[in-house]
């Protein structure tokens, strides 16, 4: 496609906190958005009919509850309603233009309910940890499509899982930081045939650590990402490979100007990929004959950077 937009998004927000008694408080806020697009469209065939000027406003009210247990230890419940934005060519479309067929318009914002309740403790300021349940509602998630290499809106969705946090300041220099997270995502309602209600894509399974130390003109880093397998269709028949990274950053301040770094990724040296897809797909030339015939299925990927090393420098004025 060829399409000239333009887009403004107007936001208001207000909030207001509530302290009940010396353990008990709590807020309630909304915010507004309203978001303005023009489409232009400059293909000769459908652009006028794929064209439009519209809007599209939506309310999103949250509210949160916290109980101090004692002065370490705290509850807290968070609900709220929120969105994510669609490409608003979808709000204007009227015809597709690679089959020419009519299209189905969307709704330029789509409506999330999210909840949390959870466990913070907190003995000291050096010392953070965390323990939430979640549950998140989309009226459509945004599903990645392969052969267009965009995303377009899909099915229903529910997600719920647990996500755990540590910040520890262990002493002058050192640093410690992990967060964990569990979660099932799902499509709502019957599945179209062919197709089931795994949502393609979502992690389900995450880890991330780091150390830090900072002493004088010194800064070091080492940080551990690791990524579980995912189901990468609807049906779960085809999952991604697990994905271990580790990586180090290092800086050292030469003067209040100039600072040097280096950078190394993929420490262990570990073989997998970044991205992952399945879908079916054809070459250029399969494409233009016409031999296509629905593709291959296949994986798409994007492989991990190798071993490699960056050296830098940065001059602050």
């Amino acid at each position: 496609r060829s399409d000239k937009v333009s887009q403004d998004l107007y936001s208001v927000y207000g909030q207001q906190l509530v302290y009940f008694s010396e353990r008990w408080r709590g807020y309630v806020g909304v915010r507004g958005d309203m978001l303005r697009y023009d489409v232009q469209g400059r293909e000769p065939v459908y652009g006028p009919a794929n064209s439009g000027k519209g809007h599209d406003s939506i309310a999103s009210p949250k509210a949160g509850l916290a109980f101090t247990l004692t002065p370490q230890h705290e509850l807290y419940l968070n609900a709220g309603v929120g969105f994510h934005s669609n490409d608003v060519r979808g709000a204007t479309i009227s015809t597709d233009p690679a089959s020419g067929l009519p299209a189905d318009r969307v709704p330029a914002l789509v409506k999330g309910r999210g909840a949390e309740v959870g466990w913070r403790f907190q003995p000291s300021e050096d010392l953070t940890a965390t323990v939430a349940l979640w549950q998140l509602k989309l009226d459509s998630e945004l599903v990645y499509v392969g052969d267009a290499g965009a995303t377009e809106p899909g099915r229903a969705s529910s997600r719920r899982g647990i996500e755990a946090t540590l910040r520890w300041k262990l002493n002058r220099a050192w640093r410690l930081e992990m967060d964990a997270a569990l979660s099932k995502a799902r499509f709502r309602g019957f599945a179209p045939e062919g197709e089931g209600n795994f949502v393609d894509n979502a992690p389900e399974r995450v880890f991330a650590a780091g150390v830090t130390y900072i002493e004088g003109p010194w800064t070091a880093s080492l940080r551990l990402r690791y990524l579980g397998s995912r189901a990468l269709d609807t049906r779960n028949t085809v999952r991604s490979r697990s994905t271990t990274l580790l990586n180090f950053s290092g800086r050292y301040a030469v003067n209040r100007h100039l600072t040097l770094g280096l950078d190394v990724f993929n420490i262990a040296g570990r073989k997998g990929n970044d991205i992952e897809y399945a879908y079916a797909s054809c070459t250029g030339g399969e494409v233009v004959s016409g031999t296509c015939n629905g593709g291959v299925n296949d994986r798409h990927v994007h492989p991990m950077e190798p071993r490699s090393a960056r050296v830098s420098a940065r001059w602050t004025f």
